[in-house]
């Protein structure tokens, strides 16, 4: 411990008192860590959020890049009982999987010449668009979003193959 010694002079009589140095400051580098922390832990969630916020938004963009690829060639996913599923439902578990576990909120398909619910014949014009919630964990940037949540809406529009009429259903 260290110790100033101080000499007050008062009429003939020399006092020696002693004080600590630096005893005034004895809490101020707990306040400091404390308050730094603080803003490094919102520094560190804030770099969180938005990397998944970029996360989401490419891997939908792959899942809508997997089920363009697929419902254009005119594929149809095959059950285990040996029949097959319906073009939108082969698309629909196509853009699930290649999604990663993103709970995907919408899926919608728009041909053409089919209209909405449709995944389009041989040729035509087909767009599927992607829809996802996700929670944010900053509370500072999750005020910014409606409920703390951000909506992503991803669409993609391409042409289909010329594949065999039959397999349009």
């Amino acid at each position: 411990m260290l110790l100033a010694l101080e000499y007050q002079y008062s009429r003939k009589v020399a006092v020696r008192t002693e004080r600590r140095i630096g005893g005034e400051r004895r809490g101020q580098s707990l306040v400091e860590t404390a308050l730094t922390f603080v803003l490094f832990m919102m520094l560190v969630f804030g770099i969180l959020d938005f990397a998944r916020l970029f996360y989401v938004h490419l891997t939908m963009q792959h899942a809508l890049r997997v089920a363009g690829r697929y419902a254009a060639t005119g594929n149809h996913e095959t059950a285990a009982d040996g029949s097959t599923t319906s073009r939108t439902n082969s698309i629909l578990r196509v853009a699930q999987n290649a999604a990663m576990g993103l709970p995907l909120t919408s899926i919608q398909f728009t041909s053409q010449s089919f209209g909405s619910g449709s995944a389009g014949g041989p040729c035509d014009t087909v767009t599927i668009a992607l829809g996802c919630n996700v929670q944010l964990l900053t509370p500072l940037i999750s005020r910014i979003f409606s409920n703390g949540v951000y909506r992503f809406n991803a669409s993609m529009t391409f042409r289909n193959e010329p594949f065999p009429p039959a397999q349009t259903n």
